[in-house]
């Protein structure tokens, strides 16, 4: 299905199983899909750029236009979060509200305002699941985004979360082991790699046994 005549969806790569996964079905779907990933100078932020742009060149011959990346060091805002200082990551089985970085979805989508009008885009899709418990990550928060957004670029703009009824697993199961592998899910890259222990990979692999589907993933630590 040619979807060529429609305005192009943008879509914010954070480089997970989920906006991955939501880049590659869009474009099989036929639309054109522009990604912009955020580097906010965090401690993965370095690795995750490179497997945003390892995935996005990989996608070229299926109509992914050229990523947009936006670098801004939140590191000096975030002050102490290990996020920012690399102390006392939290490793795989720790209590998931210590990835909480406050107000990362409104930072990141307003950073991307000034592209989104450029492209005269009416759909800015992010890969969040129903596995977000944070404040930012329900769906009425979603629609206030959108409102904001569509002051700002002056026109009607629908922020879409097409998986926020799934889980990672249900995701994993629905996706392609290629985009998988092309995926990074890790808090503390290692030679541009999986750590393994971080409690974003235990996460990860938690998701592909759950799914029965064999892991891609080269950890460091396996």
């Amino acid at each position: 299905m040619n979807r060529a005549d429609e305005p192009p969806l943008v879509i914010m790569m954070g480089g997970g199983v989920e906006s991955t996964s939501l880049a590659a079905h869009s474009l099989a779907q036929g639309r054109e899909v522009v990604p912009i990933h955020v580097h906010c100078g965090l401690i993965w932020d370095d690795c995750e750029s490179l497997f945003v742009r390892r995935f996005c060149d990989a996608k070229q011959p299926d109509g992914m236009q050229p990523l947009i990346e936006i670098h801004v060091s939140l590191a000096d805002w975030l002050a102490d979060h290990w996020a920012a200082t690399g102390r006392q990551i939290p490793r795989a089985g720790e209590n998931g509200a210590k990835l909480e970085i406050p107000v990362r979805n409104l930072t990141l989508l307003s950073l991307a305002i000034p592209h989104i009008a450029a492209l005269q885009a009416t759909e800015l899709a992010v890969g969040t699941t129903k596995e977000n418990s944070f404040r930012d990550g329900s769906r009425a928060y979603f629609d206030r985004l959108g409102e904001l957004i569509s002051i700002e670029v002056g026109r009607s703009l629908s922020v879409l979360t097409p998986l926020i009824g799934q889980t990672k697993t249900d995701v994993i199961r629905a996706t392609d082991r290629d985009t998988l592998a092309h995926s990074f899910s890790c808090v503390d890259p290692q030679q541009d790699r999986h750590c393994g222990r971080c409690i974003k990979c235990g996460s990860r692999q938690r998701a592909f046994a759950e799914a029965e589907i064999e892991d891609p993933t080269d950890y460091v630590h396996g």
